[in-house]
């Protein structure tokens, strides 16, 4: 007992986890354009089988293409994250190099402020140095006019010694002890006031620059130790400036290494970009040969029709569901596939439990193909066609195993097989098509009989 709903004119699709890969369409066979296979005895089952071999070639073709796609895609994400990554290092180091800069200007700057202080200590010191020598110079006359001086006094002397009592006088040797005789004796008293005060002015000034020189020269030396120390200072600065600019240039040459890899990085991906582009324009070719190989399919289904049946309409009013109403899950809709790079000639229909499920006719006719050896067949593994007539077909795939044989008449209802996983596919569904003159038509063209 049936209950009759319709689903007609859908045309939303789903993306699928079940992979018949179903670009061949009915059969698969290796025949290039469309002939008239009507005429004589055609063997239809032996030319389907050649293009089956040929589909599926360029199938597994494709299929190795689309493999090498996704490894080289993946290699260029994983060189594009390697990319991101040592840009982000390049602008670390940047930084770094920027922040040496720094450093480096700021030692050059204290580098050079250390010099001008040492400059200036020199000019100093070469100040007193000269300051020192004027001295000395005025030191020598100062002496040497004293000298003329005392000469004077050792002439007094003599005329004073040669006019009075020789006891009265000292034996004197030197410059000094004539002097402090003449300071400390009533003889002073004889000599010129004047001349006494020029002779201690004398002695005076010479004492002044002879102190005057041991103040430079104390100055000198404690400007000779400060210079030393800034000079000490200067060498620490330019060390660390040196291992600053090491630190810097090993920065830029680390970076200069990692633009390198990145240019190696970005001339790898584009290699592969480029071999990815190339397999695309290989997928899409082979594709249009699938393609193209359907048709023939289409034309050699076409005319097994017409020589099985011939004009004879087998078909009643409506389809029965070829599943049981419980199993109406959609995964793939019939038309472009995206995932699959190609056409979807049919429908697949899966669920949890639909493994081993029984397989009904969808409307009664002859049975015009039928695989049970669970081979490729071009995708579809065990599968079904039955002969509707009037130019129309139905195909069942994926079968885990069929039990109608070629010739064989079944009614709509009659178990043909039964679902499973065989040929190009991930899990147990059922994929079912209808075709009108071998040509792929949506299923949902048609209106449908639900029943238990």
């Amino acid at each position: 007992m049936g209950t009759k709903f319709t689903k007609q004119g859908k045309k939303n699709r789903r993306a699928g986890k079940f992979t018949a890969f179903l670009l061949a369409g009915v059969m698969t066979a290796a025949l290039t354009g469309s002939g008239n296979y009507a005429a004589g005895n055609v063997d239809y089952d032996s030319l389907i089988a050649n293009k089956e071999a040929e589909i599926e070639q360029l199938q597994k073709d494709n299929e190795q293409r689309k493999q090498q796609i996704q490894s080289f895609t993946g290699n260029i994400a994983d060189n594009e994250e390697m990319m991101n990554t040592i840009t982000d290092q390049i602008n670390g180091i940047d930084s770094q190099i920027r922040k040496s800069g720094e450093l480096i200007t700021l030692k050059q700057e204290e580098i050079t402020n250390k010099q001008l202080e040492i400059d200036r200590v020199s000019k100093s010191i070469a100040d007193k140095e000269m300051d020192i020598a004027r001295k000395k110079v005025e030191i020598e006359n100062l002496e040497e006019e004293n000298k003329k001086n005392l000469e004077k006094f050792k002439k007094l002397c003599n005329a004073l010694y040669k006019s009075s009592d020789m006891s009265a006088l000292p034996l004197l040797n030197g410059s000094e002890d004539w002097y402090n005789f003449f300071v400390y004796n009533d003889v002073i008293n004889s000599i010129s006031k004047q001349t006494l005060d020029f002779m201690n002015r004398l002695l005076d000034d010479i004492r002044e620059q002879k102190n005057k020189i041991e103040e430079l020269n104390s100055e000198i030396e404690r400007l000779e130790q400060d210079k030393l120390a800034l000079k000490d200072e200067k060498t620490a600065l330019e060390e660390k400036m040196t291992e600053l600019e090491a630190a810097k240039a090993a920065l830029e040459a680390d970076k200069e290494q990692q633009y390198a890899d990145l240019y190696n990085l970005a001339a790898s991906n584009q290699i592969l970009k480029d071999k990815v582009s190339g397999l695309k324009t290989k997928v899409n070719a082979t594709n249009a040969e699938i393609e193209q190989a359907n048709k023939d399919v289409e034309e050699i289904i076409r005319q097994k029709q017409a020589a099985n049946s011939g004009q004879t309409i087998y078909s009643s009013s409506g389809f029965r569901w070829p599943l049981s109403r419980d199993y109406q899950r959609i995964t793939t809709y019939f038309g472009y596939d995206a995932w699959r790079g190609g056409n979807h000639y049919g429908i697949d229909i899966a669920q949890a439990g639909i493994g081993g499920q029984p397989i009904y006719a969808a409307q009664s006719g002859t049975v015009i193909t039928a695989y049970n050896d669970s081979l490729w067949h071009g995708g579809y593994g065990n599968y079904v066609v039955i002969d509707h007539g009037g130019s129309l077909s139905t195909l069942y795939a994926h079968c885990v195993s069929s039990v109608v044989k070629e010739g064989q008449f079944v009614n709509k209802g009659d178990v043909i097989g039964y679902v499973g996983t065989t040929g190009w596919s991930t899990g147990n569904h059922l994929h079912f098509e209808t075709r009108v003159n071998g040509k792929a038509v949506n299923p949902f063209n048609y209106e449908y009989e639900y029943v238990y």
